[in-house]
């Protein structure tokens, strides 16, 4: 059974589709896909992070289903990194790294996207299973992929677009200088993580930037710590696995810890992901023994500091308005979860299917109106509960 399935380019505005089912088969494209993710400057969207995330975090009935649109000689102009989750009858194409990770999405040439969009949505329309939904998860808020794949989708009546949820994502402009960026903060956060710094100096605390499977264990092990009190993480057992394995591919300039030391002994950690002249945050931990010395944010200034010497202009804090990100943070990014459901003879069963989904959906997102404390309160409750 081919494993790539190739449509003609008149159905996709002068681009070739190329359904990719098998992870083998993107080799010759690899390194072009990387390309584009460095030009947009999404970290989560290189192939090494999403193809690491297939290897080692994918659950379910999960079918990889990437679109490559290819020009007349055989370049990479796009990409529609997707997989067919399937379940309870319904095949939901979702994107790669979906529930893990942010600002994901198809990737395109500048000024190509609508081209791109045709052949996504060629592509999408050929794939087995036929797709009950699209889904795009945590992608930027202001991302026009829905819309241009929903108008180039084939049919009498064109696909619906909801909008699931919304999210705060603080960001960050570095623009390769870190003393002007700390210049810019409020004085007392400047005083303060300054005397901080110097206090963990004196105790014998310094900082190691490293991709060692080491660090990404100690990592997992202080995110797990941080978050026991606060009514748990949602990263599970498959995200050591997932982070290693993009490791072995990206090297310390694109994916690296940065860990915090006193005698060998982490302390705190934060991972930080970066393509082109952009990084993100992808999670952290601390030990809270250490809580009166604000381990977290010391790894991210630490952070924050290399990135700029090695050129980075902007730092995604990712999803979630939480304060540490709001003093650290220039801008504000949303990230948007939306679908779009191709309409047919299914579309009122899907949407009947799919509706206590989005129910939860609109429980999430009113609960993050509440305080604090009684978002850690809900999340113990529903962990008992499920």
């Amino acid at each position: 059974m081919s494993s790539t399935i190739s449509l003609t380019s008149d159905a996709a505005c002068g681009l070739r589709p190329l359904l990719v089912e098998r992870p083998e088969d993107l080799a010759p494209h690899l390194a072009a896909w990387d390309a584009l993710a460095a030009v947009a400057g999404l970290p989560f969207c290189a192939p090494a992070w999403m193809l690491a995330w297939w290897r080692e975090g994918r659950s379910g009935d999960a079918r990889l289903r990437v679109v490559l649109a290819l020009d007349t000689d055989g370049a990479l102009v796009g990409v529609g990194p997707f997989f067919a989750q399937v379940a309870l009858g319904l095949a939901e194409y979702r994107l790669l790294g979906a529930g893990f990770c942010h600002r994901i999405g198809p990737l395109a040439q500048l000024g190509r996207e609508r081209e791109v969009a045709a052949a996504i949505a060629a592509g999408l329309m050929r794939a087995t299973p036929t797709p009950d939904s699209v889904v795009f998860e945590a992608i930027d808020a202001t991302s026009r992929w829905p819309e241009l794949i929903a108008e180039a989708w084939a049919g009498r009546l064109r696909p619906r677009l909801r909008t699931d949820v919304t999210m705060d994502a603080p960001t960050i402009a570095l623009d390769a200088d870190y003393e002007a960026w700390l210049g810019r903060r409020e004085r007392k956060f400047r005083k303060e993580a300054r005397r901080t710094a110097r206090r963990l100096e004196e105790d014998g605390v310094s900082a190691r930037i490293t991709a060692e499977p080491d660090a990404v264990d100690a990592l997992i092990r202080l995110h797990h710590t941080r978050w026991r009190g606060r009514g748990g993480s949602n990263i599970g057992a498959e995200a050591q696995r997932v982070v290693t394995s993009a490791a072995a591919t990206l090297d310390e300039r694109r994916l690296a810890v940065v860990l915090l030391e006193q005698a060998e002994r982490p302390i705190a950690a934060e991972l930080v992901v970066r393509a082109g002249d952009s990084i993100v945050f992808w999670a952290g931990g601390f030990d809270p023994a250490w809580a009166r010395h604000a381990p977290g944010t010391q790894a991210m200034l630490a952070a924050l500091e290399a990135a700029a010497a090695a050129g980075v202009r902007e730092a995604d804090l990712g999803g979630g308005a939480h304060e540490y990100k709001w003093r650290l943070s220039d801008g504000n990014r949303p990230l948007a979860w939306r679908t779009l459901f191709p309409r047919g003879r299914r579309y009122p069963l899907i949407r009947l299917r799919l509706a206590p989904k989005h129910l939860r959906f609109g429980v999430r997102a009113l609960a993050r109106r509440l305080p604090l404390k009684h978002q850690q309160q809900l999340r113990r409750l529903l962990r008992r509960t499920t």
